[in-house]
């Protein structure tokens, strides 16, 4: 009787043994469980503070579709990056797209233009400036037609209008098909006076149709900045021609520089005879120049005809008075372009007889926009937008109208490129080269 108790005991206590494990197995286990539960959960929200353009509150299985949905999307755009990779063999490795891309608009005396199908401009490269003498807010949210004769509307309405409209229409045939166009025809060249004659230059346009919505979401996200707001909605719906624009007559002497960074300074030396005496070390990358290139030479061998008697009369009152600044002038760099800069100088004396010693100067480089705001100024010009295109009859015929002022600037999503790549000194700006619009040169258009 007493063995069977025992028995019965040593049976309940291995019972309650077990389950004093299995209660701890199982605090163990839920405590593991709570753990990758908080782990996890910190985890997906931490995930949906880093998708983009997301506000609102959003459930586990939402946070983990979007993230699925932008990282195929980011697989998307490496791909298409890679694709358009200027292929090694034939770019050197040391310059980036940007900078090699920048170099072949250079040498071929082009700049990157984009225009809606009905004409309207939505974004033009800074290197417009240096080739035909407008600025890119002289050209951006303005009719293309504008700025050409009237003889060649007609064509190169047709041109464009008569590729789709619809994104939806650029499928993969159309894309290896008939997706590029190139055309020639005559620019306006920009002037100080507006009154001026009209001069053209001959020009060649060469590019292919675009979806917006084929545009990368880091520069969609700059575009939504900058369109209308009415046009937002339908911002999928757009189809621009993104061209290269080349010049016919090469120019070997650009008339005006693509300033990257204004106000730059460098200072100089120069005898009363206006001879280098001395250029301090920031004149190299603005200039070209190194010191002893410039030496023993007159300031006068790198100034624009057209600015010597201006310059001339500015000499005369620093010498007259000691001190002073001289107008808005050219200067010509070691790359065969002009710059234009501004200078303060003043003449220093010998300490024991007083008489004059050299020159001090300090040079600025200034912007085109700014020197031609002064002399439209001086000019009493008052600048207005170029008056609106009329089409003929024909030309309406050819297409259904949109808008002109279709889209307010692409100039903050695209002007990135222009920004990331610097033109060396030995490239820096101008000899103008003006060709009138003759009967001898028509349009040639190739689809």
């Amino acid at each position: 009787m007493t063995s069977s108790i025992g028995d019965d005991s040593s049976i309940f206590d291995g019972s309650m043994e077990e389950d004093e494990k299995d209660k701890a197995k199982r605090v163990s286990r839920n405590k593991s469980e709570k753990k990758r539960r908080d782990q996890f959960n910190v985890l997906i929200k931490e995930l949906g503070t880093m998708l983009p353009g997301i506000t609102r509150k959003m459930d586990k299985s939402t946070i983990l579709q979007k993230s699925i949905d932008f990282l195929c999307k980011h697989n998307e755009i490496s791909a298409q990056s890679e694709s358009s990779e200027i292929r090694q063999d034939w770019k050197p490795p040391f310059l980036s797209n940007e900078e090699f891309t920048q170099l072949m608009l250079e040498a071929l005396d082009g700049f990157f233009i984009a225009i809606m199908t009905d004409g309207n401009i939505i974004f033009v490269s800074e290197s417009v400036t240096s080739l035909l003498e407008h600025l890119p807010s002289d050209l951006q949210d303005q009719n293309l037609l504008n700025f050409l004769p009237l003889n060649e509307h007609s064509e190169v309405y047709k041109a464009l209008s008569k590729h789709p409209s619809d994104p939806e229409s650029l499928g993969p045939e159309y894309l290896k098909t008939k997706n590029q166009l190139e055309f020639c025809c005559h620019v306006l060249r920009g002037a100080i006076d507006p009154k001026e004659p009209a001069v053209y230059e001959h020009v060649k346009f060469i590019g292919n149709f675009k979806s917006l919505n084929d545009v990368p979401n880091t520069t969609r996200n700059g575009l939504a900045g900058v369109l209308q707001r009415s046009l937002q909605p339908a911002f999928d719906d757009l189809v621009c021609f993104v061209a290269t624009v080349r010049l016919a007559k090469p120019q070997f002497i650009k008339e005006m520089c693509t300033v990257v960074e204004p106000n730059e300074e460098f200072t100089s030396r120069h005898s009363l005879e206006w001879k280098f005496l001395f250029l301090d070390h920031r004149a190299p990358p603005i200039i070209g120049y190194l010191p002893f290139e410039v030496l023993g030479t007159s300031g006068y061998d790198y100034y624009h005809v057209d600015d010597l008697e201006t310059l001339a009369k500015c000499h005369e009152h620093l010498m007259q008075y000691g001190k002073g600044k001289s107008c808005y002038y050219r200067f010509l760099t070691k790359g065969q372009q002009w710059i234009w800069l501004q200078t303060h100088y003043y003449i220093t004396y010998h300490q024991w007889n007083s008489r004059p010693e050299f020159i001090v100067c300090t040079h600025t480089v200034v912007s085109y926009a700014e020197v031609r705001a002064e002399q439209r100024r001086e000019l009493g010009i008052i600048e207005e937008p170029p008056p609106e295109v009329t089409l003929d009859k024909q030309s309406q015929d050819s297409g259904s109208e949109s808008q002109l002022n279709t889209v307010s600037s692409l100039k903050e999503a695209l002007e990135r490129f222009d920004r990331s790549h610097t033109p060396s000194s030995t490239s820096l700006s101008s000899h103008k080269t003006s060709s009138q619009l003759s009967d001898n040169t028509c349009t040639h258009w190739y689809l």
